[in-house]
């Protein structure tokens, strides 16, 4: 039968809370236990019990015990089969040969029983013991009586006005007891699944969706009866469930219809409908999946979302307090309909109690149960428009509650020392963050509303990770922070380790060249803030001194190896990252001063590059220069010079120290030819022209070269040694053309005489025979001009042009001579004779 399952299951089930009018007591049906437990969870009273079932009145009077003993004996007997089979075996002549030589006789032929034992599969005895015993017990745990209904009642449903106790059974037949004795019985045909006393009058619900006021049928549903109530006029109401495509209750006697509807196995009692009937009447409030669902007569008066299955509800006694308990845990009062509070949890809720005024309430979650008491509060929300409603949170002791509070409005708190938190309300792309938390000690009905405020927050994309620190929601002024200098590592190079610096910020788009690490944002709307890291390795790694690596180029991946970004200092925003740089091999190129290599006096340059050496001369102020000679390796006189590189590569420039030479025009360099600087040490020559001027008898000519303002050389042609840089310039010195007469012999070719000097020449030859016997002499000359005689060896002076005649004297000692050179012959002649006659007269005598 299919209503038998769920009868079964509820056997296996949990316990259930059944209230007192104030709540200040409750009873809890335990699985092993009927306890009279206080509002504060002190438990007064309590009975041992096997899977009991409770009840009371609407008042809250008595308490009626169904206590269900049961043993249940599982026995197992092993079984084994044992078999004996006689059998001969015949001995091997080689074994009873071996035997024998160890004084062991047997036989060819031995008659043997085998003996085999197999186990078989154990014998399982199974046996229930059981029975139901009722009683009556006074709020505090009293037994009034006890009656025992034997092991052929098997107890589903109880009820009582606290004079009689009614049990059903599975087997259809109701119990009344009254005064420790069964008063009354009745027979249903079916099992019983609800029980109510309405105005003295029992009412039935069963199985097959009757309804019945003691032994009369009153009315039908379709499906089980497994929620029934009476209201204050005696008008019974249920709920029926009925399993088909949709799972659907109807509300009796309006014939409502709900779907998909809530049936649970929660606690041990029959399996119900979580519903309540306010004890007024005028509010009945049904569970569907996912809503809960009230109720004027037959009239829907609201409908509220559960976030999850509801399992359990209660009602207050006007129905203005409805309480829900959830599969997810979480109990939601509900106060005229609007959620007034939630009670968060994690197990799930398998009974709820609420007293007639609502003020107190006990929840039940498995095998534990608490109570605790709330009041009356309002509560004011000073936030934007897009923060409401807002979720604020009450705990008090471990306990949290869940409130959705629109601007002002009316919340109930639990009774003691709570926390007010408003929590945060997440949109997107902007939050609602509270002010902070309200603490306070309630005691009852608050008098000053609670006030929360809200302020409106915008995400802040902060990049990148775990390097830079700041709010990831902020309105207005925020600061953030990032790392100066990071280290990274560094794969397939030859460094091992780079940095991340800190070279400026972007803030939504726009890059600020700002390398601080705190920088400051006013934050409008969604704001995204990246800090600017460039990558920086090593540029030059020294292998040796003529060798090293250098750094072309920097790989960037994240950390799942993507490519990010490249370059020889490339610019990322993320973090982690995986860095990895390209380096080549350089060669040292270098040349001395003056001379340069590709600009520079030293570099570094790969394999197969061009490095181009240029040796200026240089020149000083103080006339002084370096005139490049040659390259000594490359013994090239080249002053530029193009080499490939193929290693280290040195070229030294030899130069020679020259000093400028300024000469005088027209005077000249004519050794080296129009040279302008010389080496030092070297000789030059200098050559001005004969005549610097001339008009006619009359000009001018170098009289004395000028070294650096000293007197030096004089001559048209000089040379000078360089030692230092020259200056050379000439003193002009003014010439007179002179010529010379003369009467004898050849006077001197005219000549051009220095102003002031005197004219040195005589006349050629300076004594003359003209005519024989007369002899002439040069004695001085004349200056025709001026008639002045200048004697020999004094020489005329010349202050112009002149002409000078030779003056001659004649001698008087040649007329002197040829008398007595006459004599003289004569004398000879005779002196020549007379001894030419004596050699002769020697000669006649021998």
């Amino acid at each position: 039968m299919r209503w038998l399952v769920p009868l079964l299951l509820a056997a296996l089930a949990f316990a259930y809370v059944v209230p007192s009018e104030g709540l200040d007591v409750y009873w809890w049906a335990a699985p092993d236990k009927v306890a009279g437990v206080g509002i504060d969870g002190r438990t007064l009273w309590q009975i041992d019990a096997v899977s009991p079932l409770a009840a009371t009145d609407q008042v809250g009077r008595c308490v009626a015990v169904v206590n269900r003993p049961y043993l249940y004996v599982v026995r197992q007997q092993p079984m084994e089969l044992r078999v004996s089979i006689p059998a001969t075996v015949q001995l091997s002549p080689d074994l009873v040969s071996t035997l024998s030589q160890y004084g062991i006789s047997f036989p060819s032929t031995v008659n043997v029983v085998l003996n085999f034992t197999i186990p078989l599969p154990p014998l399982v005895l199974a046996s229930v013991y059981k029975t139901s015993v009722a009683s009556l017990h006074t709020p505090y745990g009293y037994p009034l009586w006890a009656v025992s209904l034997g092991p052929r009642v098997n107890a589903t449903a109880v009820a009582t006005n606290c004079r009689d106790v009614a049990v059903g059974t599975i087997s259809g037949e109701v119990y009344v007891l009254r005064d420790g004795k069964v008063y009354a019985v009745y027979t249903y045909g079916e099992p019983v699944t609800a029980l109510a006393y309405g105005r003295d009058v029992l009412y039935v619900g069963t199985a097959g969706g009757k309804i019945y006021a003691g032994g009369s049928l009153v009315g039908s549903c379709s499906g089980s009866v497994y929620y029934l109530a009476m209201r204050p006029d005696g008008s019974p109401v249920a709920l029926c469930f009925s399993k088909g495509a949709v799972p659907t209750v109807e509300y009796y006697p309006y014939g409502v219809r709900l779907t998909p509807s809530s049936y649970v196995d929660y606690g041990i009692d029959t399996p119900k409908v979580p519903a309540a009937l306010s004890q007024d009447g005028s509010l009945f409030v049904a569970a569907t999946q996912g809503y809960v669902v009230a109720f004027s007569g037959g009239r829907e008066l609201w409908r509220a979302k559960a976030p999850s299955l509801p399992t359990a509800v209660a009602a207050s006694n006007n129905g203005s307090i409805v309480v829900v308990g959830t599969l997810g845990g979480d109990v939601l009062v509900y106060w005229n309909g609007r959620e007034a509070a939630r009670f968060l949890g994690s197990a799930p809720v398998t009974s709820v109690a609420v007293s007639a005024d609502g003020r107190a309430l006990a929840v039940e979650r498995w095998n534990t149960v608490s109570g605790f008491r709330i009041a009356f509060a309002a509560v004011r929300v000073s936030a934007p428009p897009e923060c409401l409603p807002a979720e604020v949170q009450v705990a008090v002791g471990g306990s949290v509650y869940r409130y959705l509070v629109s601007g002002s409005g009316v919340v109930l708190l639990p009774v003691g020392d709570v926390t007010v938190a408003p929590q945060y309300k997440y949109l997107g792309d902007f939050r609602c963050r509270p002010f902070g938390n309200v603490t306070l000690a309630v005691r009852g009905d608050l008098e000053s509303p609670i006030e929360i405020g809200y302020v409106k927050e915008y995400r802040v994309h902060l990049s990148p990770p775990n390097i830079t620190r700041g709010p990831a929601w902020a309105a207005g002024p925020a600061t953030f922070f990032a790392e100066p200098s990071v280290n990274v590592p560094v794969y397939n190079s030859p460094v091992s380790s780079g940095r991340l610096v800190l070279v400026g910020w972007e803030v939504d788009g726009r890059r600020i060249d700002l390398p601080t690490p705190t920088l400051s944002v006013n934050v409008e709307g969604p704001t995204t803030v990246k800090a600017i890291y460039r990558v920086e390795l090593p540029q030059a790694v020294p292998i040796d001194e003529q060798r090293r690596y250098w750094l072309k180029t920097v790989l960037v991946f994240d950390a799942f190896g993507n490519p990010v970004a490249s370059g020889v200092a490339p610019e990322v925003s993320i973090y982690p990252v995986v860095v990895r740089g390209v380096y080549v091999e350089q060669y040292r190129v270098r040349t001395y001063y003056p001379a340069t290599v590709n600009g520079s006096d030293t570099l570094w340059a790969e394999a197969g590059t061009k490095a181009v050496f240029y040796a200026p001369d240089v020149e000083f102020r103080n006339g002084t220069r370096l005139a490049f000679v040659r390259w000594r390796e490359a013994e090239s006189r080249e002053r530029t010079l193009a080499v490939t590189v193929e290693g280290p590569t040195t070229l030294t420039p030899i130069y020679v120290t020259q000093y400028r030479v300024w000469v005088k025009p027209p005077a000249q360099v004519v050794e080296p030819p129009n040279a302008t600087w010389a080496d030092r040490g070297s000789v030059i020559r200098v050559a001005a022209p004969p005549v610097l001027n001339q008009s006619g008898d009359v000009r001018t000519v170098v009289g004395q070269w000028l070294v650096n303002g000293l007197p030096n050389a004089t001559g048209a042609v000089a040379s000078f040694r360089v030692t230092a840089p020259l200056n050379i310039t000439y003193v002009a010195k003014r010439q007179y053309l002179v010529t010379f007469v003369s009467a004898y012999g050849t006077p001197p070719p005219p000549m051009w005489v220095d102003e002031g000097s005197t004219a040195s020449a005589v006349p050629t030859p300076m004594d003359v025979w003209s005519p024989p016997p007369l002899h002439w002499k040069f004695v001085g000359w004349r200056d025709k001009a001026t008639g002045t005689v200048y004697s020999y060896p004094q020489m005329p002076y010349v202050y112009g042009p002149a002409t000078f005649e030779a003056v001659w004297a004649l001698d008087p000692l040649p007329l002197a001579a040829i008398g007595g050179g006459a004599a003289a012959a004569a004398f000879a002649v005779w002196f020549l004779r007379r001894r030419r006659l004596a050699r002769l007269m020697a000669e006649v005598a021998e």
